[in-house]
């Protein structure tokens, strides 16, 4: 009993959508002004926990390493962000952009006085 495959009903198939699942959303919405603090935020929480770790009176060189690294990443995190954010939002002003990028100085001339310390 061989069976012939069923036939369809007539119809073409429609064209898949260009755009897969959804429209791709663009980075400079991804940069809205909550999202800048907020890692900014984890930029200084890095550097907060690399400075705890230095405190910690050890002379372990994988503990002061690793404080180092944690005040270095995180500083370099944060100046990034803001720059980012200063560069590619197109929800901040011109007199935010110009704060953030004096954020990212200062983040980063922070990070060299805080692995300076450790």
């Amino acid at each position: 009993m061989n069976v012939p495959p069923p036939q369809g009903s007539g119809q073409p198939m429609p064209p898949p959508y260009p755009m897969g699942y959804g429209m791709m959303m663009g980075m400079e919405n991804a940069l809205s002004k909550r999202m800048i603090w907020g890692l900014n935020a984890v930029g200084l929480g890095l550097i907060y926990l690399g400075f705890l770790f230095g405190l910690s009176g050890t002379a372990d060189p994988n503990v002061l390493a690793t404080a180092r690294f944690f005040a270095f990443s995180g500083g370099l995190f944060g100046a990034l962000i803001a720059i980012a954010g200063a560069l590619g939002s197109r929800r901040t002003t011109d007199m935010q952009n110009l704060g953030l990028f004096i954020w990212a100085g200062f983040l980063l001339v922070f990070t060299n006085f805080v692995v300076a310390l450790l």
